[in-house]
């Protein structure tokens, strides 16, 4: 089997979703489902990829980079096509496309479960945490000077 690594395009969007859902990736359908993934797909076009098997979309990764700092945001591959190296092959392609634009490095956010995986492709677990507020009125609510003291 080929693996074609390309950019995403909006007929990929329910399949990637699909794909997202089979990995439990879609816990916010607002920033990660295919609605996002139009805006997505409009801003990052570059580093928002798939992969493709026999016309068929089997992974997506999708990243961004500021001129200073490359980061994969995502990366997730159907759960029938796992451990064929089709994760490592996006990963590939997409660092490849950040160091053409620049980056001397690169990130990536994982879960405790896929650590162990991206360990043994060179990456190292930094002490810091990510967090996140999923409502942006309200962290723009709570930056309002009456809540500073």
């Amino acid at each position: 089997m080929v693996t074609k690594i390309r950019e995403a395009k909006p007929m990929d969007f329910d399949r990637l979703e699909e794909i997202l859902a089979q990995n439990n990736m879609l816990t916010s359908p607002e920033i990660d489902g295919k609605e996002a993934m139009r805006e997505i797909h409009k801003q990052m076009e570059k580093y928002f990829l798939v992969a493709e098997i026999d016309s068929r979309v089997v992974g997506i990764i999708r990243g961004c980079y500021d001129g200073s700092r490359a980061l994969i945001h995502q990366m997730a591959v159907d759960k029938n096509y796992q451990k064929q190296g089709i994760g490592k092959q996006m990963i590939s392609e997409i660092a490849l496309r950040f160091k053409s634009d620049g980056a001397k490095s690169i990130s990536i956010t994982a879960t405790e479960k896929s650590k162990k995986y991206y360990e043994k492709l060179g990456f190292y677990d930094l002490p810091i945490t990510l967090m996140v507020c999923f409502d942006i009125e309200e962290a723009i609510k709570n930056m309002k000077p009456s809540n500073f003291t």
